[in-house]
């Protein structure tokens, strides 16, 4: 047990993530959505530096208007030789209709094939559907930490493999 209370299971499964060694030199790419910015903006940060304590590089950056943008972007991420994964930042609030898990929904399912396509690993760190601003700005750290260590889990494994 921490010290100062049990660990959140995204702690815990990055702790174990950790353990295992990462290689070193992974080039990842991010794409952040612009909405609700004041949030992916710090979802950005806590993916930079893990990534930079883990030994990872952020090879690209690209910027989305919103979570529906951010496949195609991921796309063509994916598609470069000096990228070996994607993680992939947005915020969708829940608002009076359906819309937030519409576009989530969307956004989500694309993300997958373009992962599945490249035979690279995409990071999901959307926050949503489903939530709002209060639960979100609590979801920011776990969200964020769990799209970089998705990637490197995969990225890790797939090197092993090759």
């Amino acid at each position: 047990m921490n010290p100062i209370g049990p660990l959140s299971e995204a702690d815990a499964v990055g702790n174990q993530i950790e353990a295992m060694g990462m290689p070193k030199g992974l080039r990842i790419g991010f794409v952040r959505s612009l909405f609700r910015s004041s949030l992916t903006q710090k979802m950005q940060t806590v993916v930079s530096q893990r990534a930079l304590r883990l030994g990872a590089k952020i090879a690209h950056e690209r910027l989305a208007r919103g979570v529906l943008e951010t496949p195609l972007l991921a796309q063509e991420l994916l598609g470069r030789k000096d990228v070996d994964g994607v993680v992939v930042l947005a915020v969708v609030i829940q608002g009076k209709t359906a819309h937030d898990d519409v576009v989530v929904r969307a956004a989500t399912d694309a993300l997958v094939r373009v992962s599945l396509d490249a035979g690279k690993p995409v990071g999901v760190g959307i926050i949503g559907p489903g939530v709002t601003l209060e639960q979100a700005h609590e979801r920011v750290s776990e969200y964020a930490q769990g799209a970089l260590d998705a990637v490197l889990l995969s990225c890790r494994q797939i090197q092993i493999r090759k």
